[in-house]
């Protein structure tokens, strides 16, 4: 009798009556026209819906009548109001999205005469993207499967499950075994191979797994040993690779690819060692190995690179000399200016400051920026070690002065001791013009998929004649993370690159534990770009980005508990944290920062090992190629909001 009033009540809550009751209790009508779509109730939702537009201006009625198309969507009144919204509507941006729905109709109801012209339509109409031809092809697969031209339809669909196996891949698999099932249409080998390729390179790991077979590919078989490996099989996926790597393996038939795989499963073993193994020079030895034994193995740019960065880091300078010159010798795509990096940066921790000079001048006519301002800032202390204090200094202000903004220019700064006077810009000022698309965004703000959906709408808004207006009230609502990305995309003043987010919560904090609010502002720019629902691939979540672990740590000691996502809580607990390591690493910026990204352990075991640096030269031996990276782009951020107060 129990059980069975628990299931009556059980059925009540999940009825359809109680989940339309709390759509009811949706008080901004947008939500509620959401939350009653879900449920499938039209009438209610297009009630909402209608509320909501008598309250907007005419600016959003495009995207509002495009909410009401998708409420028709299957229903026999949605073809009419796309011919309503056509009329209404011509010039928006939404009438793509909308003919994408009407060809998703025609497919869906066998409308295939209608279906192949709305389809000829589209690619004359508009400029596609990636993803319109990839929904292209697949309407044209469905089609040609509707009228029986099987041939022309698998070809179709087998490019997408091998290419793009993330799109629709419920469809495309079902399709390909009723394909193979009912017409005998099987994936050649070649086909199998690029499809597990393509799964492996999006992340599929279990469906990879289950769709792979022996014998397809030597480098399949890497693959699965590197899952293994991942997924705690760790011994199973070592021992293949180890026996692929001395050539117990039955040949491909194929000399080069039987080498190509030996010299993969050498490199792949090094790579997962490279984070147990405290002789950086011994693995580099091996990386080097490669090299010498598998001339034309793919990644030796890759591998070399590494073999001379562990040989610096071990402070093994002229065996990584060697191979720098040799990456520069061999021309290695993307690696020349880093060669010419490491070849000064070695000489110059030699004391051969003569010598650097001549390769860090050569970074100064590199066509990327962050080169040119590596190679003047290290030119200039080289200078300085050389006692000419007056070619430092002039290096040191063309620095400063031509670039500005950047964290070797704050370098510079810092040695010439001179403020650099950042272009001051006005005060924000909100003109409302855009206020019915602003508010979008804020009612949208906890609703992932309506969010993404409005941010498109609005960013296919924007334009080189509005951008400032947007950027103005997109800042003044609070829309940080999203004014950023759009900055980047026109000639955007640098104000809006480096907002002051959470300004009240962040110098609330500041005064509480006596960090810097610069600091604050950059860490978070940098962390999460000002995103409060920013989540990483290894679990960090909010502004700061701070782990569980050591969320609860901290809230422990702070005797509260704390909600990572609520930006409140997120700072207080990062500002706290930055207090703690600040008084750990006696408010060494360097340091701090090292240990915020990397572990203040692991700073503790770099400074043990990298004795009697300056802080400059500290940085540049921080073996985490992340963590080095990390405190470079935060402290450009500390410097410019140090100095555009």
């Amino acid at each position: 009798m129990k059980i069975l009033l628990i299931l009556f009540f059980i059925s009540i809550l999940s009825s359809p009556s109680n989940a339309n009751l709390r759509c009811k209790e949706i008080s901004n009508h947008l939500l509620a026209s959401e939350c009653f779509k879900s449920k499938k109730n039209i009438k209610s939702a297009l009630e909402a819906l209608s509320k909501f537009k008598e309250s907007s201006d005419e600016e959003i009625y495009d995207y509002l009548d495009f909410k009401r198309i998708q409420i028709l969507q299957n229903t026999n009144k949605f073809i009419e109001s796309i011919e309503e919204f056509s009329i209404l509507h011509p010039k928006s941006q939404l009438l793509k999205k909308i003919d994408f729905m009407h060809i998703e109709f025609l497919s869906k109801n066998n409308f295939n005469r209608k279906l192949l012209e709305k389809l000829d339509l589209v690619e004359k109409k508009y400029k596609l993207t990636k993803k319109d031809k990839l929904q292209i092809k697949f309407y044209r697969g469905l089609y040609f499967y509707q009228i029986k031209e099987y041939d022309k339809s698998f070809n179709l669909i087998k490019q997408i499950s091998t290419r793009n196996p993330l799109y629709k891949s419920k469809y495309i698999n079902e399709l390909i075994r009723t394909l193979n099932s009912k017409h005998s249409y099987i994936l050649s080998k070649k086909d199998k191979i690029n499809r597990l390729n393509a799964l492996y390179n999006s992340g599929q790991y279990t469906t990879f797994m289950n769709e792979y077979e022996e014998n397809l590919s030597l480098q399949l078989l890497i693959k699965k040993s590197l899952i293994e490996i991942k997924s705690k099989k760790t011994e199973k996926g070592l021992m293949t690779l180890s026996n692929i790597s001395l050539g117990k393996f039955a040949s491909s038939g194929s000399q080069s690819k039987d080498l190509e795989a030996m010299a993969e499963s050498k490199y792949r073993i090094i790579l997962y060692e490279l984070n147990k193994s405290k002789d950086n020079s011994a693995l580099a030895i091996r990386l080097n190995s490669i090299l010498t034994n598998f001339p034309n193995y793919k990644k030796n740019t890759e591998v070399g690179y590494l073999a001379a960065r562990l040989f610096t880091i071990d402070k093994n300078y002229n065996q990584g000399i060697k191979v720098y010159n040799w990456l520069i010798k061999t021309k290695s795509k993307g690696y020349i200016d880093k060669s010419f990096y490491g070849l000064g940066f070695s000489e110059y921790m030699q004391g051969n400051y003569r010598d650097a000079i001549g390769y860090f001048r050569s970074l100064k006519e590199s066509d990327k920026l962050y080169y040119q301002q590596l190679g003047s800032y290290w030119t200039a202390k080289c200078f300085l070690k050389l006692n000419d204090r007056d070619l430092a200094f002039k290096e040191f202000n063309e620095l400063a002065d031509i670039h500005k903004i950047g964290y070797y220019p704050y370098l510079a700064s810092k040695e010439i001791n001179k403020k650099i006077d950042i272009k001051p810009t006005k005060q924000i000022i909100n003109s409302n013009i855009y206020k019915n698309d602003i508010n979008l965004l804020v009612i949208s703000k906890n609703h992932r998929k309506l969010r993404k959906e409005i941010e498109n709408y609005i960013r296919n808004k924007i334009n080189s004649t509005n951008f400032i207006d947007y950027l103005n009230e997109l800042n003044y609502a609070g829309e940080f993370n999203l004014s950023i990305k759009i900055s980047y995309s026109y000639n955007a003043n640098d104000r809006y690159k480096y907002p002051r987010g959470f300004r009240s919560i962040v110098e609330k904090n500041s005064k509480k534990y006596g960090v810097d609010p610069n600091l604050i502002y950059a860490l978070i720019r940098e962390e999460s770009l000002y995103d409060s629902k920013a989540l990483s691939w290894v679990g960090a979540k909010g502004l700061m980005q701070i782990m569980d672990k050591t969320g609860d740590s901290l809230d422990r000691e702070l005797k509260i508990k704390s909600l990572l996502f609520n930006p409140e809580d997120n700072i207080n607990l990062g500002t706290y944290y930055l207090m703690k390591l600040s008084k750990r690493f006696n408010n060494n910026l360097s340091n701090i920062l090292a240990a915020y990204n990397g572990g203040p352990n692991n700073v503790d075991l770099w400074r043990n090992k990298f004795t009697g640096l300056d802080d400059d030269e500290f940085v540049e031996n921080i073996p985490f190629k992340e963590t080095n990276g990390y405190v470079k782009r935060v402290l450009r951020s500390y410097y410019y909001y140090k100095n555009n107060n």
